[in-house]
């Protein structure tokens, strides 16, 4: 427990400690980002002013946020936000919380659009990604569906905060969106459930604990969403439609096998940032 009245130094020493005994990767940087969070000071602040004296109430508030992270609660959910694309999301228990390496998926899209261009996103989540291609093309039509009562609010209430026309509808995967649609979609894009049952022991506890088991778990293989979606791509997208699938390292090149065995084209498994291959795309011929 921080010690009253502590310096913002001292704090900062005292944060890091605690987490880092919590097992957090890099709990210096955490513990920054916690004291900046209460403070609402900058990166310069915080070295400009480490020095200063922390108010009792302060320190709590520090105290009650540092005790949720050190139980590995992921710390976008602590702040009850995080920023994607440059753009600020609410996130709430219950609702995947979506990570940066998602953004590239969101790039990939970019790339892809036609002008007024039909865009697809089941399994939205927090409505993450169809947000940011609604926010960066606002010509694009784009329709979200999850499966989940709690993801479909917080992606309609993200929606709302950001000002875009987003098409939320609960439901699995393509069912709710209307069938006059189907051949008609330029991209269907999606961040699925890939993980097969007996892998959720594997990931850390920010995931395994606070993710749904409904957006972790696809069923026995991993394969068991993405190969549906992989087959609804031949019924819903144009020709010359494009599918993006992003997936576990693990799933990819089985998952370009599915579907170039699809009939999908220019089928190709794709890096992230680090050189891991994550994604799928696959086109209508």
């Amino acid at each position: 427990m921080i010690v009253a009245p502590p310096t913002v130094a001292a704090a900062l020493d005292e944060i890091t400690g605690r987490l880092a005994d919590a097992g957090i990767d890099s709990p210096r940087t955490e513990a920054r980002w916690l004291v900046r969070h209460v403070l609402g000071w900058s990166a310069a602040e915080l070295v400009r002013r480490s020095a200063d004296v922390l108010d009792a109430d302060k320190a709590a508030a520090l105290d009650r946020l540092v005790d949720r992270r050190a139980s590995r609660e992921p710390l976008q959910l602590v702040f009850g936000a995080t920023g994607f694309r440059a753009h600020d999301l609410m996130l709430r228990p219950g609702v995947f919380v979506p990570r940066p390496e998602t953004e590239l998926l969101v790039e990939l899209a970019l790339e892809l659009l036609p002008t007024g261009a039909i865009v697809v996103e089941p399994c939205t989540g927090s409505g993450a990604v169809a947000c940011a291609i609604a926010v960066e093309r606002p010509d694009v039509q784009v329709i979200a569906t999850d499966v989940d009562d709690a993801a479909v609010a917080l992606a309609v209430d993200n929606a709302a905060r950001l000002g875009v026309d987003v098409d939320v509808r609960p439901g699995d995967l393509l069912e709710p969106v209307p069938d006059a649609l189907q051949g008609t979609v330029d991209v269907l894009i999606s961040n699925p459930p890939y993980l097969a049952e007996d892998e959720l022991a594997d990931v850390p506890p920010e995931v395994a604990d606070w993710d749904p088991s409904t957006a972790l778990i696809a069923g026995p293989t991993g394969h068991e969403v993405s190969d549906r979606l992989i087959a609804l791509a031949m019924e819903w997208l144009r020709p010359g439609g494009w599918l993006l699938l992003e997936l576990d390292e693990r799933r990819v090149g089985q998952a370009a096998d599915h579907a170039q065995a699809a009939g999908l084209s220019a089928v190709g498994a794709l890096a992230d940032l680090t050189g891991r291959l994550r994604f799928v795309r696959a086109r209508r011929p």
